[in-house]
C-alpha cells in the first residue's frame, strides 16, 4: 500500500460547472484543479468566509472552531484523502497538546473551515490524478488566486447580502458590506 503524498492547495475559484456548483481546489504550482461539487447553500457559506464578512448569526462551523479553541486545540489543516462511491473522503487535522487528532468531515465543511481560518487544504496526489481537471478547462482566467478569479460571484453575493441587510435595517452590517463591495468593484469613470 502506497503512503499518501499530500499536495498543499488552496481554494482557487468557485464556478458553475456542468455538474452543478463547484469549488475548484488548486495545488501549489499545479496545472490541475480538483472540482468539489457543493450545494448553493454551501457556496454561499464559503463565499461568506472567503470575503471575511461576518454573517448576521454564527454558523455551525463557528461552533466547531470555538470548541476546538476551548479544548486548547488548533486546526492545522484539512485533507481530501480518498474517494469512496464517488464521494471525497475528508478530514480535519487538529493538534492538541502535542497530539494529532483527525475528524472525518464533509467536503463542503472542510472548505468552509479552510476559508474561515485560512488553513491549508491538502489533497492526496492520487485523488488529484483520478478526479483533477486541467486549469484551462475551467472558465476563469488561469493563474489568478481565488479572490480575483471568483469576483463576479463574490460581488453578486455581496450585493444580495447588502440588500438583505438594508431590508432588515442592519445598517452596521450594511456599511461593512458596502465597503467590501467598493473594494472589489472596478472604479467607474465619471463618478466622484
Amino acid at each position: 500500500m502506497k503512503a499518501a503524498r499530500f499536495l498543499p492547495a488552496q481554494i482557487w475559484t468557485i464556478a458553475q460547472a456542468d455538474s452543478g456548483n463547484a469549488v475548484f481546489i488548486r495545488p501549489e504550482g499545479s496545472k490541475m484543479v480538483l472540482p468539489v461539487y457543493v450545494s448553493e447553500v454551501d457556496i454561499q457559506t464559503i463565499l461568506v468566509e472567503l470575503t471575511h464578512i461576518l454573517a448576521p448569526r454564527p454558523m455551525i462551523h463557528e461552533l466547531l472552531l470555538s470548541s476546538i479553541d476551548a479544548l486548547q486545540g488548533k486546526l492545522e489543516r484539512v485533507e481530501i484523502y480518498g474517494i469512496r462511491s464517488g464521494t471525497y473522503l475528508c478530514r480535519l487535522v487538529i493538534s492538541q497538546h502535542g497530539k494529532e487528532i483527525r475528524l472525518e468531515s464533509r467536503p463542503s465543511d472542510i472548505l468552509c473551515l479552510s476559508a474561515r481560518v485560512e488553513c491549508p487544504v491538502h489533497i492526496d496526489d492520487e485523488v488529484l490524478a483520478q478526479n483533477g481537471v486541467p486549469v484551462e478547462r475551467v472558465t476563469v482566467q488561469a493563474d489568478k488566486p481565488a479572490q480575483a478569479a471568483e469576483q463576479p460571484s463574490v460581488i453578486t453575493f455581496l450585493q444580495r447580502e447588502l440588500q438583505s441587510a438594508l431590508d432588515k435595517e442592519e445598517y452596521e452590517r450594511a456599511a461593512i458590506l458596502r465597503d467590501r463591495l467598493m473594494s472589489l468593484s472596478p472604479p467607474q469613470s465619471g463618478l466622484v
